[in-house]
């Protein structure tokens, strides 16, 4: 799903042009905007209760951008063309009375509320967005967030909409600079600002445009994740509205003509918004679509006569959406995050209904007692200075508020560190996989009682970054080789694969360090180690990557590679004669082992529900309640390219299977240790667990211990 969006936040709309005479008298009110505005949000609050009606609807932001840059640069033009300069601070300070208050006030109740239903695992990501919202930087952590492989599978939190809100006040801080500088070059030349003002801006603002437009086409080809949330990738779109604010004479003339303009901005807007899906790259070349829509709409104005829209747009209902609009996108996505994590599903359709109630309800309460309040202060209009230092006031308080989970997690990890005293898991201390005994997969080891570790609040940062700092990136064309274990080993180990290989690196390398070992690393996250090509975005990269380490491996020699695969890995079948997935990985081993090296592969993890650590932190003292049927936790075609491809080439299979799962069911907790980190990825403390049995494994004492492929499928 694309990330949640948020609505314009400009006064208003005013015309940005003077006339002259009566066809020319600057117009006070623009309907159409205000009506489009009711458009976008529309749009953007669908997509979010139903995504599935509305596929595209996340293009409502971009819908939202272009009209606050016509709008905000139409009155920065007027007033230097009134006084021949623009003041800074009353634009500033004007921005801040009107997005502040509601914003603020938003957050400070979200943040105060949010950890009475999200669950513990969810809390430090809170938090942290909170305070990135309440800053205006929550795209640039969104954007860190979607090419950090380790965040890339975090819940949306309830903040996450804010960041189409942090774009437009970067801009707001950039743009009036721009027309600074105009003004100033202007004022030094001519006296005549209209045309000349005008002129400037046209050529200043059209290459701003160009160059962010060319950035964010080249970065969504790229395949860049960060460029759907990057103000240098989204500048363009509220250009463009400056664009045409800059350009745009409006005119009673033309009626057929603008009435048709209007109609086709709206149906490529809704063809857009029905025909873009969450897969769409994007923004990109993609973003043309409401983005032109919307200039059409806005550069069309008051439309009569045959296909004129005015009879809708001056619905009482179309006006009053379009006033609350910015109230109803700060409320709608923090209502429906929260509905989510209490029901722990997405709502039906009569609750989304209802979820729509409730946030039309609070966004009319927060526009009359909170958005109009404050506009209509007369303390906020007696001093530009006064209403920035209240401005600062109420971010650090709020501030203040969003670090409410985090004081509540203290708590918890205080108590916490008290009943998880006695759990210290090791070679030897019972706990973990060790706990497991034959058919009976513990959650909780007697002696100890009903505590988890690591502690649930920080399960999803439980794994090595020794290991995790070694492996590419998705996106990279190569793979890094790393060394640890004994650096004095004579014999040597290769730890070869994907993040689903990674995982297990803490219990192969102590095992090998243990015994001399020497151990090199090729880790590349979303990369399983083969010569076919997965099913992904990045698939050419990996290909390239994997090729080089074979051939980096082959001159090498190890004694031992041991690799496996993403249990939910799809490949191309690009390797002939086999079966897809299959031929990639026999031609990748059978290599290895004419090098001299013995291949040994580990079987993925079983996969736990999706929402497993949100369950068990529910469930705290009954974590069984979230295990998975056996059938079900193996059902995945890795699992199966991996069995076959192992007989074909003859290797072998360290099979772990026992060690998570009964004869029935998969655990999510054993033997008082938290097995998942995410949605697939095992804990490192677990992961340690396991090292006994990998080490037999590996080194088999008493002959080959190891499953053979065929006995390697589950029971």
């Amino acid at each position: 799903m694309h990330a949640s969006t948020t609505v314009g936040t400009a006064d208003a709309p005013v015309s940005p042009v003077h006339m002259k005479g009566h066809e020319e008298e600057r117009r006070r009110f623009l309907p159409e905007v205000q009506a489009l505005r009711a458009l976008a949000v529309a749009l953007v609050v669908i997509y979010h209760l139903e995504p599935n009606l509305l596929p595209g609807g996340y293009i409502g932001v971009d819908v939202f951008f272009v009209i606050s840059g016509f709008l905000i640069t139409g009155h920065m033009i007027r007033e230097v063309e009134q006084t021949g300069r623009l003041s800074l601070a009353k634009f500033w300070a004007a921005r801040a009375r009107r997005i502040l208050p509601a914003g603020l006030v938003v957050i400070g109740v979200t943040a105060a509320l949010a950890p009475l239903v999200v669950p513990v695992t969810e809390w430090a990501d809170l938090q942290r967005q909170a305070l990135a919202s309440v800053f205006y930087v929550q795209n640039w952590v969104l954007a860190a967030d979607s090419v950090d492989y380790l965040a890339a599978d975090n819940a949306p939190t309830a903040f996450q909409h804010f960041w189409s809100l942090a774009v437009e006040e970067q801009f707001y801080l950039f743009w009036p600079l721009v027309v600074v500088v105009a003004a100033f070059l202007v004022r030094r030349v001519t006296r005549n600002h209209g045309p000349a003002l005008r002129g400037v801006l046209l050529v200043l603002f059209g290459l701003i445009v160009a160059a962010s437009f060319v950035w964010s086409v080249l970065e969504v080809r790229a395949g860049d994740a960060s460029a759907y949330f990057a103000t240098t990738t989204r500048l363009w779109e509220l250009g463009a509205g400056g664009l045409l604010a800059v350009m745009l004479r409006h005119t009673p003339r033309l009626v057929a003509g603008r009435s048709l303009l209007a109609l086709a901005g709206v149906a490529t807007i809704m063809v857009g918004a029905f025909v873009l899906t969450a897969a769409s790259p994007f923004p990109g070349v993609a973003a043309l679509v409401p983005v032109l829509g919307a200039v059409a709409i806005v550069a069309a104005g008051r439309t009569s006569g045959p296909g004129s829209l005015t009879w809708l747009v001056d619905r009482p209902w179309v006006q009053w959406l379009g006033n609350v609009s910015y109230s109803v996108y700060l409320w709608h996505f923090p209502v429906i995050v929260g509905f989510e994590a209490w029901a722990n599903r997405q709502p039906h359709v009569l609750e989304s209904l209802g979820l729509l109630a409730v946030s039309l309800l609070l966004a009319q309460l927060s526009y009359v007692w909170v958005e109009l309040p404050v506009r209509r202060a007369r303390w906020a209009g007696r001093g530009n200075t006064r209403v920035l230092l209240a401005a600062a006031t109420a971010m650090a308080v709020t501030a203040g508020v969003a670090v409410t989970p985090m004081v509540r997690a203290q708590v918890q990890q205080q108590e916490w560190q008290q009943e998880a005293q006695g759990v210290v898991v090791g070679m030897g201390s019972g706990f973990g996989a060790e706990a497991v005994d034959g058919a009976n997969v513990p959650a909780f080891v007697a002696e100890a009682g009903p505590v988890i570790v690591p502690n649930l609040q920080d399960v999803h940062k439980e794994l090595s970054r020794t290991y995790a700092a070694c492996a590419a990136k998705a996106t990279a064309g190569t793979t890094p080789r790393c060394e640890f274990g004994d650096p004095a080993g004579k014999r040597t180990l290769a730890l070869v694969g994907d993040s689903h290989v990674r995982m297990f690196a803490s219990p192969v390398v102590d095992a090998a360090r243990e015994r001399g070992w020497r151990v090199v690393t090729y880790l590349h996250n979303s990369c399983p180690f083969s010569l076919d090509e997965r099913e992904m975005q990045f698939s050419k990269p990996c290909l390239r990557s994997n090729q080089e380490t074979l051939d980096a491996l082959v001159a090498e020699a190890p004694d031992l590679v041991v690799t496996g695969i993403y249990a939910d890995s799809v490949f191309k079948g690009t390797v002939p004669g086999y079966a897809p997935g299959v031929g990639g990985l026999v031609q990748a081993w059978d290599t290895l082992q004419e090098a001299g090296s013995r291949v040994v592969v580990i079987k993925d993890a079983p996969r736990p529900r999706a929402d497993v650590l949100e369950c068990v932190a529910d469930h705290e003292e009954e974590p069984g309640l979230c295990s998975v049927p056996r059938e079900e936790a193996f059902d995945y075609p890795g699992h199966k390219t991996l069995t076959e491809a192992a007989r074909i080439a003859g290797v072998d299979v360290i099979d772990l299977s026992d060690r998570y799962c009964g004869p029935q069911r998969c655990m999510p907790v054993v033997g008082n240790v938290m097995v998942y980190r995410d949605n697939n990825h095992v804990t490192d403390t677990y992961a340690r667990s396991l090292q006994p049995y990998v080490a037999e494994g590996l080194w088999p004492k008493d002959g080959p211990v190891l499953h053979d492929a065929e006995a390697a499928q589950d029971r």
